[in-house]
């Protein structure tokens, strides 16, 4: 699976507040999914696509080094060119979920995000499906304490000769995401509970 680590980070590159509200749909917010796990089945994307509300409930167990923030699916036949190149398939399913660390301490620190990113990659691109993943390392204005971090936008798309291929495959690569941040968070905790940063060795 093509896998690719990119940085936003400029002022005018897509940025998240936590917690968030849309200016369009005022009913639509920011739901802590931790607190209230049960919400997951609330959610429509959820709902429609079993294999996203796995993820998400994966990503916001109570002792998950991680939580969401907004997701969405959405299936179409628009493929950019280098997408026609790398699959020559007709029909795409793509998802995103912005992922975010959950102990404060981590939130700031640009370093971990970007290793996050790419040990994610690391785990993930020897996966042999008709799939790709784009991880975006972006801004994140969190409230209350209207201090400014970082998060993770990680977009996959799963690619078919009908829309059930594109989704099976899609599914997969759904599920070695999940599998890969769970290996991945057994870094992060500390024997005795609460988490520490990576260290780099070697």
């Amino acid at each position: 699976m093509r896998v690719e680590v990119i940085q936003e980070l400029d002022p005018d590159d897509p940025q998240l507040e936590i917690p968030w509200a849309s200016p369009a749909e005022p009913r639509l917010g920011y739901v802590d999914l931790k607190r209230f796990p049960e919400e997951v089945a609330d959610l429509q994307e959820c709902r429609q696509h079993p294999p996203l509300a796995v993820l998400v409930r994966r990503i916001n167990r109570p002792e998950s080094s991680f939580r969401s923030a907004k997701c969405d699916v959405w299936a179409t036949t628009e493929l950019a060119d280098d997408e026609r190149l790398d699959f020559d398939m007709p029909f795409k399913l793509a998802s995103y979920v912005d992922l975010l660390f959950d102990h404060p301490e981590l939130r700031s620190d640009l370093e971990q995000h970007l290793k996050l990113g790419e040990r994610i990659g690391q785990s993930l691109r020897a996966l042999r499906v008709q799939a790709q993943m784009e991880i975006a390392v972006r801004r994140c204005l969190f409230h209350p304490e209207e201090r400014w971090g970082y998060y993770l936008t990680i977009f996959v798309h799963g690619y078919g000769a009908t829309t059930a291929e594109a989704e099976a495959e899609w599914q997969c690569a759904l599920e070695a995401l999940g599998e890969s941040l769970e290996t991945i968070e057994q870094t992060l905790r500390k024997p005795g509970g609460g988490y520490s940063l990576w260290v780099e060795t070697g």
